[in-house]
């Protein structure tokens, strides 16, 4: 049986599959060009593409009936030109194979463009006048995309970035150094000047952008923050300076109204000697001296010594005046505790001698591990209505208050104050 016994959809699919090996000789023989028409592949492809040209060209002319170089094949038998095909088959796929593994370990024409545009970052090498030599594949991408055209001149690039003559798809986000917003990307834009090339890297940071980004935000935050640590100090030095001022208003509220209360008592007397007068003008004198000694009520008073003088002359000061104080137990070494103490019984003096009209009182002073006990009982007249705290009364249990401690009254005989408050603790007001 030869090839002109067969049937017209026979003789359709030799023409395709011989077309097919034809077209795979072309590829082969295009892709052999590329190591010179000298190469012994270049060789080996064009002997390939005669050898597939051949059954391809007779089949053509036994479909067509125009018989050229078929006449010489008119008694081949069919199996011939079928293991002639077969055989054709092979050695191009053997040849295909070994070709494949010489191009991959044979830098080619291309290799060095083909490595380029595998990078992760833009590259353009460009003359001095701008014209490109070589751009790799993301940079002509990065170029069309804030553009609107391949890279054809790097310094028209660079002019149209200057006067932000970019598409509204591209972002400019820093001028110096150039931040680019493309493809989804951020991209910082460095040229890179060399003899006679210029360098024109575009480099992803879309991660440090977003860090940088955080940072600068944080930045912002703490500029805000030391903002308001400015302004708080402010206040705080005008906390200091106005509780200054009332710190002074108090103490001298209460030495003007403890003279005050010494002098009505002092009316109250049947007898008045000249040795009262000269003490109250005494206390007088030191109300009035006061005035004068800033340091003594402009700021802290925590000396343990002039405590300790304070408390002994408001003892002595009360027994001037016919009330005699009954101090037991021993008085706090913490200047704090000792501070608090004076005014408290300052406070509860005044009390007794101006409403209670008492004659004696008497103080118990005990400690424990963490607290600091003070009772304080006076025979002055004895109250049945519950007692309304206000002035010495509410000030003195908004000192124990701050410093976490507590107070109690009672009026069963007596007027009994019970106090305790954390010992060495903060007595700021």
């Amino acid at each position: 049986m030869t090839l002109f016994n067969l049937s017209i959809y026979n003789l359709a699919a030799l023409f395709l599959f011989n077309t097919a090996i034809l077209i795979s000789s072309v590829r082969i023989l295009v892709e052999a060009a590329n190591f010179g028409i000298r190469s012994k592949y270049f060789v080996r492809g064009v002997i390939l593409f005669v050898l597939s040209f051949l059954p391809f060209q007779i089949l053509a002319e036994i479909g067509t009936g125009r018989l050229h170089m078929a006449n010489a094949l008119i008694g081949l038998p069919l199996h011939c030109f079928i293991i002639y095909n077969v055989l054709l088959c092979g050695f191009e796929i053997i040849f295909a194979i070994n070709f494949s593994k010489t191009i991959s370990n044979t830098i080619g024409k291309n290799s060095i463009k083909e490595s380029m545009d595998n990078l992760p970052d833009g590259i353009c090498f460009s003359k001095l006048d701008g014209t490109p030599l070589l751009v790799n594949r993301l940079m002509q991408d990065i170029s069309y995309e804030v553009f609107g055209n391949m890279l054809v001149n790097d310094l028209v690039c660079a002019e149209k970035i200057r006067n932000k003559n970019i598409r509204n798809e591209a972002c400019i986000l820093q001028e110096e150094p150039l931040i680019v917003e493309a493809l989804g990307d951020i991209w910082h834009i460095k040229v890179v000047l060399h003899e006679n090339v210029r360098e024109t890297l575009a480099y992803k940071i879309t991660l440090e952008w977003g860090l940088y980004q955080d940072i600068e935000k944080k930045n912002r935050q703490i500029e805000k923050i030391n903002a308001s640590l400015k302004e708080y100090q402010k206040n705080v030095a005008e906390y200091t300076r106005q509780k200054e001022i009332l710190q002074a208003k108090i103490k001298i509220h209460d030495k003007i109204g403890q003279s005050l209360i010494y002098f009505k008592r002092y009316l109250d007397m049947e007898e008045k000697t000249k040795e009262d007068r000269d003490k109250l003008i005494n206390l007088w004198m030191e109300s009035l001296l006061m005035l004068d000694e800033k340091d003594n009520f402009l700021g802290e008073d925590n000396d343990t010594s002039k405590n300790e003088a304070k408390f002994k002359k408001l003892i002595s000061t009360a027994k001037d005046i016919g009330v005699s104080v009954h101090l037991h137990g021993e008085i706090p070494s913490n200047e704090g505790d000792l501070n608090l103490l004076v005014d408290i019984v300052h406070e509860a003096l005044n009390n007794a001698i101006s409403h209670g009209q008492a004659k004696n009182i008497w103080i118990d002073l005990y400690e424990d591990s963490f607290n600091v006990h003070c009772k304080i009982k006076n025979d002055g007249i004895s109250v049945k209505e519950p007692i309304i705290e206000k002035g010495g009364l509410k000030n003195i249990r908004q000192r124990i208050k701050n410093c976490g401690g507590i107070m109690q009254i009672e009026l069963d005989s007596q007027f009994t104050l019970y106090l305790s408050w954390p010992k060495g603790g903060n007595y700021d007001l």
